[in-house]
């Protein structure tokens, strides 16, 4: 479930013909959680390709969900997750229907509040480099339970380990995937980011330490 993940890849413009091949690459790499956004070309074949491919070794999600007809065309074509770029408490509701887990796009405190109130899984800054990269922690406190935050939006290979600092997970688009690359880049692409991240984890580690002795 999108829930566990802390890495989203976003696959956009991603076609049906190059989609599996990719996504063995983001799964060699330790990159299991994907998604489809609904602006690519033959999106719900693609899902339905990747499902068929990988059964539950990847989980795959459908992306840029603005409707309940998205919603429903996401699950019938095995997609296990959605992610929105806006706040749209009908879209929640027809997903969580269809028993689909919710990344919901959201910004200002009320539209976070809102989104945890309609049952949203995981709550989506977006865009997240607009805000401190800390913004998770300086809302959480008013919050009744706990919520995960995803950042989508300017993330990339170099800052990801940086937003991980704060939020649970981020979603990387075209730092780590543009339509038509091949899967050679993509490779490099992942290995460059699973390097950086593990630098970030124990230098944040490491200063951590440091302040507590």
């Amino acid at each position: 479930m999108i829930a566990n993940a802390d890495i989203i890849a976003i696959l956009r413009g991603i076609t049906p013909a190059e989609c599996v091949e990719q996504v063995a690459c983001l799964r060699d790499h330790g990159l299991t959680t994907v998604e489809i956004t609904t602006n690519s070309p033959e999106w719900i074949a693609s899902l339905r390709r990747l499902r068929a491919a990988f059964g539950d070794g990847v989980t795959v999600g459908a992306g840029t969900v603005l409707t309940p007809e998205h919603v429903a065309a996401s699950a019938a074509a095995g997609a296990r997750f959605i992610l929105t770029p806006n706040l749209d408490p009908e879209v929640i509701h027809a997903a969580k229907r269809h028993d689909l887990g919710v990344c919901a796009g959201v910004m200002t405190p009320s539209e976070i509040f809102s989104a945890c109130e309609a049952g949203a899984d995981v709550l989506k800054i977006f865009p997240a480099s607009v805000m401190p990269q800390n913004y998770p922690q300086m809302i959480k406190g008013p919050l009744s339970a706990p919520v995960r935050f995803s950042a989508v939006g300017g993330v990339d290979v170099d800052n990801a380990a940086d937003y991980l600092r704060y939020y649970d997970s981020v979603g990387i688009g075209s730092a780590l995937y543009k339509p038509g690359q091949s899967v050679a880049i993509t490779a490099a692409r992942c290995a460059l980011l699973l390097e950086r991240r593990e630098r970030g984890a124990a230098d944040f580690t490491r200063g951590r330490d440091q302040e507590m002795a």
